[in-house]
Order: structure tokens, then sequence, then C-alpha cells
């Protein structure tokens, strides 16, 4: 795809109306966006695999029916999360093809070497059905990509949650006697070794997928800006829109649910130093220094070392993409557009 709307504006740029330019142009923007999150994403998914085993480990600790109820819950966000990521998505190509359909032109007038869509209707009705396909895979492609770091996040959030829970419980299990009590607060830190092992092993592959969308989304609002108050009409500002939702939808989320991590996982040394742990006999107390000295540490996700990924990472995102708009309209970029491609606003 990427090599097909480089190919559409080398030799038919001419035939782009500037709507319909812009419209590839965001589109051929995120494809090489994707494209790059799925090659970093190739030599790293295995990671994710190998980090079954700590949630199988987590898994095994459910002792009770409020955690396991719990863990039921994220299983159904995460289909959720996937469902709603690719309708949205599709709901943008879907638009698009719509009102590209009604003018009479292919929804992303892509480069095709076998034959020209003016030909003639059966022509142009296969150059529309090719590219919607296209587009439609790179949507669940799109859609795969942005939810699994939602799904990440929301497992070892769960599992901090749960964790949290059974210090404070631990605290008040007087049934227990004190080796039990000693016993049960070692099987805590191994639990939190556990969900340390699932974040380190997540984290490069979220580095490297989000630092490329983090790049790359500032220049697709920008353009998509320049669009909606320039060049489209009534029906391509409503099919903007939905774009500029699934591209906010790439970052949002993740970018929040980081933060809710960052403060999970504070909530957790809290947690130990409230256990009424004062009462404990040496050991217990020896022990509880370890684990309060092993959960001091922020969790924060990064893209690449360079920067946090957080909401305040995801708004200063947002705001250079108007200035890049700005930008581009200061140097009459749009009248110079109208010079260059064909057509009529």
């Amino acid at each position: 795809m990427p090599i097909g709307f480089l190919m559409s504006f080398l030799l038919r740029l001419s035939t782009f109306s500037p709507s319909d330019f812009f419209t590839s142009l965001q589109i051929w923007v995120n494809c090489i966006g994707c494209s790059l999150k799925m090659l970093v994403f190739l030599f790293l998914y295995r990671r994710l695999i190998k980090s079954t085993k700590y949630m199988d480990r987590l898994d095994v600790r459910l002792d009770n029916d409020e955690d396991r109820l719990e863990i039921r819950k994220i299983v159904a966000f995460s289909n959720r999360s996937l469902t709603l990521y690719a309708t949205l998505y599709l709901t943008y190509a879907s638009s698009t093809f719509v009102v590209a359909v009604m003018h009479g032109k292919p929804p992303y007038q892509v480069f095709n070497p076998f034959f020209h869509w003016k030909d003639n209707l059966l022509k142009f009705s296969g150059q529309a059905a090719i590219e919607y396909m296209m587009i439609a895979f790179h949507c669940f492609q799109q859609a795969l990509l942005d939810s699994y770091p939602v799904i990440f996040i929301t497992i070892i959030r769960t599992h901090f949650h749960i964790l949290t829970r059974r210090i404070t419980r631990l605290g008040d299990a007087k049934e227990l006697n004190s080796d039990q009590r000693y016993e049960a607060l070692v099987q805590c830190v191994i639990d939190h070794k556990n969900i340390m092992g699932l974040y380190n092993i997540f984290c490069p592959v979220i580095s490297g997928t989000m630092f490329v969308q983090f790049l790359i989304i500032g220049l697709i609002l920008g353009i998509t800006t320049l669009h909606i108050f320039l060049f489209a009409d009534r029906l391509a500002v409503i099919a903007s829109l939905f774009y500029v939702a699934s591209i906010l939808a790439e970052t949002f989320p993740c970018s929040f649910l980081a933060n809710c991590l960052m403060d999970d996982s504070d909530s957790i040394s809290l947690a130990i130093f409230h256990s009424a742990w004062y009462n404990e006999e040496p050991r217990y107390k020896q022990m509880i220094c370890f684990f309060l000295q092993h959960t001091q540490k922020t969790l924060i996700l990064t893209a690449m070392k360079i920067f946090p990924i957080t909401l305040n990472s995801n708004i200063n995102v947002v705001k250079f993409a108007f200035s890049v708009y700005t930008m581009m309209k200061q140097m009459g970029f749009g009248q110079n557009l109208k010079n260059v491609v064909g057509g009529d606003l």
C-alpha cells in the first residue's frame, strides 16, 4: 500500500483534487507508520508469547471468586477492545469508500499497473473493491497493533489490583498463625516478581511500536486538520472526523492506561506499609522491608527510552499537529497545492 500510494502521487498527481490528495496522503502516512510498527512487532512478538508463563503463574494464585471474576472481566474487556478498534477503523474506511463512490471516484486512487479505473464502469468497480479490501485488511492489522498495548497494560494493572487486595487481606488475616502469614507474604513477593517479569517482557515491545506511532501522529493530524478546514466538503469532513477519532484512539487509551499503571505500581508500597506488620515477628518485618524496597520504583512505560508514554505526551503531540497546520497555512500550502493538483474544489 505505501508503494501504491507513492506511485499514484508520482504518476497521476494531476488527476487528484485537493480533497482526494489529502485523503490519500493521510492514509499513505499512516500505512508507512503501520508498516514500521509491524516490522518492529515482527522481531519482538515472541517476547509476548514468552509472557504467558508469567500469566500462568499468576493465574494459579487466584484463590477466591472475587479475583477470578476480575480476570474474567479483563478477558471480556480485551475482546471488546479489539472489536471497538476494528469497528472504529472500518467505520472510517467505509465512510470514505461511500463518499468517494458517490463522487464517482475510487476511495484512494491507489496506482494499479494493470488497468486504469477511468476506462469503464467495470474497471472502476474493480478498483474500488480492491482498494476497500486493502484498506479493510490494513484496518484489522492496525487494530491488532493498537489493541495489544491496551490489553497487556490492563492485564498488568489487574494483577496489581489483585496483589494489593491480597496484601491488605494479609494484614487482617487473624485466623493464620505466624508461619502461615510469613509464607503468605513470601508468596506475595513471588507474585510481585512475576508481575515485574511480565512488565519487563512487555516494555520493549510497546516501546518500539508506540515510538513509531508518536512520531507520525502529529504529522497525520496536521494533514487531516488542513484537509478539514481548507478543502473538504461536508461529507468529506464527516469521514475525516472519523479518521481523527481513529488516530487519537491509536495513542490516547494506551497513554491513559500507562498513567494508571504508574499509580497502581505506587499503590503496592502503600498497601504493604499499611498491612499491620508492626506486631509481627522479626523475620516478617525483614521481609516487609525487602518487599518495600523492591516496590518503590514507579513503572513508567517509555517510547524507546526517549520520552514517557503518558497523557501529557499525547497532549503535546496533538499540540504539534496544530503547529503543523498553522505552519502549512502560513506558508500558503493550500494555494500552492491548488496549482499542482488538478480538479475543482
